[in-house]
């Protein structure tokens, strides 16, 4: 009897302590293997202790925080009473609280972000399998990595910058899916966590809802979908007085922030000043999406309909993806777009390994250069904050060198 051979290096801690980085890339050709998620979820950790952290970013700014904090401690009693107060406009826990515990024993960046990469790292390498996993028992060719590496840059581990808008992205998209793909009702639970993460999620929140008590005709859905490209502008005062009047008053100082005048046209100098391939990047995914969704749409097949998980994907795929369009239309509302993205792409796949259908196929095909833009520009824009460090040294180089170089650099 022929003896099994097993790899030495088939093992995330191996690869962690050897190279995270090689054990984020082995862990998709070795993916059905049960360490291979975990391969990845260890290398964003990694990633969180090494990434680069310029000043201009969200990453840098937590930073300076939590040494603060470190500098002048902060009593657990004053901690709470930052929380929904009309003085203060903290209101969510996630970041804070950990800042805040990891404050009274350190004050090394690094090590906040490492934690901070336990959390996101865990949601994004389960997402991914997930997605990966749509195509159990069947052959996966080019194509469907092609969809699957386009899944892993819609909020790629370099997202973890900002961690807390990315973070209750993964948490939402990984209850969601299990709601509406496993048909667990805990999914709900867990989607309605990422509310404590960042408190914009009260809005994908409420539609999942929504969507689990009130059966949307996909008619419906999809021409809303298509109609919310029409819109042009929203009333940026008339949003802000009806958020007044239906949301909490602990969420009005926020709610202030996103919606005053001086932070609009910030945002939109921001977008003004950005590389070109910068503004048109997610929407070479959407146009994509777009075009894949109505090929679907008009497919009208029994099969699809009759089933229940992908009913529900494609269904509230097209209500989130209708929100996301909405809100990209106020300042800093199109990250929801992204969060939409995921859905869709996920569907993508879903119909890819699940359906064959010529037709789908054919106009995949057609339109897959889209697609390695839209990868190709994400990787660029990882560069801003995955460094040297992060793609060839190890933890135990790690401890020992601090040179968080960005791999941007590099190439200049």
């Amino acid at each position: 009897m022929k003896r099994k051979i097993i790899h030495p290096l088939k093992n995330n801690f191996v690869f962690f302590l050897i190279s995270p980085f090689l054990g984020f890339i082995q862990a998709f050709k070795y993916y059905k293997e049960d360490w291979a998620k975990n391969s990845v979820w260890l290398f964003v950790i990694f990633y969180g202790y090494t990434m680069y952290r310029p000043e201009i970013m969200d990453a840098n700014r937590y930073v300076v925080n939590f040494i603060n904090l470190y500098n002048t401690p902060m009593s657990w009693d004053v901690f709470l009473a930052n929380f929904y107060t009309d003085e203060s406009d903290t209101v969510d826990i996630y970041q804070p609280l950990i800042t805040f515990i990891l404050s009274r024993f350190t004050k090394d960046g690094n090590i906040l972000f490492a934690v901070f990469g336990i959390v996101y790292g865990y949601f994004y390498s389960r997402n991914i399998w997930m997605v990966i996993d749509l195509a159990k028992g069947k052959k996966v060719d080019r194509t469907f990595w092609i969809l699957v590496v386009a899944f892993i840059c819609v909020l790629g581990f370099w997202n973890l910058n900002g961690v807390r808008m990315w973070t209750a992205a993964h948490v939402f998209f990984y209850g969601a899916f299990q709601y509406l793909v496993n048909s667990k009702r805990k999914g709900i639970l867990i989607a309605s966590t990422s509310f404590l993460i960042h408190f914009s999620f009260v809005l994908p929140v409420a539609a999942l809802i929504l969507f689990a008590f009130v059966k949307i005709p996909w008619r419906i859905l999809y021409f809303l979908f298509i109609a919310s490209f029409s819109l042009s502008t929203l009333n940026i005062a008339a949003v802000r007085a009806k958020f007044e009047s239906i949301a909490p008053a602990f969420l009005m100082p926020r709610v202030d922030r996103y919606t005053n005048d001086e932070y609009v046209e910030s945002v939109s100098d921001l977008n003004e000043s950005a590389v070109w391939y910068i503004k048109y990047y997610t929407n070479s995914l959407m146009w994509f999406i777009v075009i894949l969704f109505t090929v679907i749409y008009f497919k009208n097949n029994k099969i699809n309909k009759d089933s229940k998980s992908f009913s529900n994907l494609f269904g509230f795929s097209l209500l989130i993806l209708t929100i996301g369009n909405i809100t990209s239309l106020l300042p800093s509302g199109g990250r929801f777009v992204l969060v939409a993205q995921l859905f869709g792409v996920s569907l993508l796949v879903y119909f890819y390994t699940r359906f064959d259908d010529f037709m789908y196929k054919r106009w995949l095909v057609l339109i897959t250069p889209i697609l390695y833009f839209f990868i190709l520009i994400s990787i660029r824009i990882s560069f801003d904050t995955v460094s040297f460090m992060s793609i060839f040294s190890n933890p135990i180089l790690a401890i020992v060198v601090d040179m968080p170089i960005p791999l941007i650099d590099l190439f200049k």
